[in-house]
């Protein structure tokens, strides 16, 4: 059976979950509201796949039809009293999420993803390269965030949720450095008092430090740019993450 073919059983599936769902007693109006609604868009996901999909895994879609049936033979008040409320609410979670990563899985979205990851990964290396002509505190700052941003960029291309959020974590501080080291170097460039002063201490012409601080300017432009796309992209495409 074709993958296509295999979403469709799978929104067949949901939406026999969604009559069970329906018929419970032993969940309370609330749980049962907030089930039918996730169940109701993973339905809604899977048929939207049956059009859309433009690759073939058949071992994976089947494993989301597996899941799809278990969730269904699960939803019976029997069932849910023998597994918990909470494991049956988690099993409806995990159904909605495979859906959506579904959608990556199976069309052209995952190349978005990997444009965001791309960028993330060029930004961190502005960030980087940044660092390197600014003050030795900054360094310092380089240094420390060196290890969790290669961790994050080996797990981000695994798409991995905690990567996501890592990524998440570690993108303001460089933004913020960014944003900085472009006001100071525009002070600095326009106050030739201060320019003189810096170009005495660095035992440097002024060209030179003027090309310094132009450099500063652009990696630090180059840097915010990129890492605000890249949060943009990122989060925008969350659901690709497991």
């Amino acid at each position: 059976m074709k993958s296509t073919e295999i979403f469709k059983e799978i929104a067949k599936t949901l939406e026999n979950v969604e009559e069970r769902i329906e018929r419970l007693k032993l969940l309370d109006p609330k749980d049962k509201e907030k089930a039918a609604k996730k169940i109701k868009e993973a339905k809604k996901n899977f048929l939207e796949l049956s059009n859309e999909s433009t690759a073939e895994n058949e071992k994976l879609a089947n494993f989301f039809l597996r899941r799809a049936i278990l969730l269904k033979n699960s939803t019976t008040d029997k069932n849910i009293e023998k597994i918990g409320k909470k494991a049956y609410m988690q099993s409806v979670d995990e159904i909605l999420k495979f859906s959506r990563v579904a959608k990556y899985e199976f069309t052209d979205r995952i190349k978005e993803v990997f444009k965001g990851y791309r960028i993330y990964a060029l930004g961190m290396i502005f960030f980087f390269m940044l660092c390197g002509v600014l003050s030795p505190s900054f360094k310092m700052v380089a240094f420390f965030l060196l290890i969790p941003v290669l961790l994050s960029l080996w797990t981000l291309k695994k798409r991995r949720y905690l990567a996501l959020m890592s990524a998440f974590i570690l993108i303001p501080l460089p933004i913020i450095t960014g944003i900085l080291a472009i006001g100071n170097s525009i002070y600095t460039i326009t106050n030739p008092v201060m320019l003189q002063e810096i170009a005495k201490s660095m035992a440097k012409s002024l060209t030179f430090v003027r090309a310094l601080l132009i450099l500063t300017i652009v990696l630090g432009a180059l840097e915010v740019v990129s890492l605000s796309y890249a949060a943009y992209s990122l989060y925008k495409h969350r659901h690709a993450f497991l």
